[in-house]
């Protein structure tokens, strides 16, 4: 436990980095989140295990058929998950957890919380009030009212510790998958009672990643509080439980260990963690004595890991009280 006590004395004030502020323009006030650069940081590091279909897409298809993301790295074709795809999804995931608490703050109305500390809704991605917590970490853009604020959250592209040849199901391997294309209904009797045939043009193809493949990610926090680090590793699980990807309300699904959460930079990198795993010893370096992170300010890095982890995102429940009483 001292060793978590310590991690979170490295963290941000929650009054510093997360209570609106007002902004005036012309002789209208509203709030926002301070953009405020504390000199601190914090790092999550962890390893998603995918539990059953997975299509991470992010370009155009050719015709009736989609085609999984892939880049050939460190001799291996891999399949590729970008971070503007984790990001959006554990934005989301993030959001629905924040209401959710709002909502339990003032009798299952979110949005009347929302309305009397924000000033308004906060909707993503249409109708964002700068000024909440989500927007304060993933940033956000209010044109109406000219006010935006920074996204202190950084993601990192991430790739299939397998090979593609091994984890994606695609045309090669004879395993891709089959969906319906929306047409009308083929089946019904024309021309002289015969039935129209259903030709292959009426399916749609797509490549996915199998279940069980492997994705090592790092993630950083700039100005990082308690309430940020806590939620986050919630909305990570959330999110896996959702889904990510294409066609994520049926696939897409992730199981997320979490390797280890540090104050300070990463002095690896995403393609080591691939090295590690290639020559089986990514565990190894995750321990006390193993990788190593550069501490800001004042403190030197702290990292926690295994159980600590745990007992880190236990303290979410005290951290978002936290954040209420910031909001009175």
């Amino acid at each position: 436990m001292a060793n978590l006590q310590e991690f979170i004395e490295g963290l941000a004030s929650t009054d510093a980095v997360l209570k609106p502020r007002p902004l005036k323009i012309d002789s209208k006030t509203s709030l926002r989140a301070p953009a405020i650069f504390t000199r601190q940081v914090a790092t999550i590091v962890g390893l998603k295990t995918s539990l059953g279909r997975f299509l991470p897409v992010s370009h155009e298809g050719h015709s009736n058929e989609t085609y999984v993301d892939k880049v050939d790295l460190l001799g291996k074709m891999r399949a590729e998950f970008i971070g503007r795809k984790l990001k959006g999804q554990e934005r989301r995931a993030h959001m629905a957890l924040f209401r959710e608490l709002a909502a339990s703050q003032n009798g299952g109305d979110w949005r009347g919380f929302f309305k009397a500390k924000f000033g308004g809704e906060c909707v993503i991605p249409d109708q964002l009030c700068v000024a909440c917590w989500n927007c304060s970490l993933f940033g956000g853009l209010d044109a109406d009212a000219q006010a935006a604020t920074f996204t202190r959250i950084r993601y990192f592209d991430t790739f299939s510790i397998e090979d593609a040849l091994d984890c994606v199901a695609s045309a090669d391997s004879e395993d891709m998958g089959i969906g319906n294309q929306v047409y009308e209904d083929l089946s019904r009797e024309t021309d002289g009672g015969k039935g129209q045939a259903r030709g292959r043009e009426s399916y749609h193809l797509y490549e996915y990643v199998k279940a069980g493949t492997r994705f090592p990610f790092i993630t950083i926090i700039e100005s990082p509080t308690l309430l940020d680090v806590a939620g986050y590793i919630h909305a990570v699980r959330r999110a896996d439980a959702h889904g990510y990807g294409k066609y994520n309300a049926n696939h897409g699904k992730f199981a997320t260990e979490f390797l280890a959460v540090a104050t300070g930079y990463p002095r690896f990198s995403v393609l080591d963690m691939l090295e590690w795993a290639a020559s089986g010893e990514l565990s190894q370096h995750f321990a006390p004595d193993g990788v190593k992170f550069d501490g800001l300010g004042s403190h030197d890095p702290v990292a926690l890991f295994g159980d600590e982890v745990d007992q880190l995102a236990e303290r979410f429940t005290d951290a978002f009280r936290g954040y209420l009483a910031v909001l009175a």
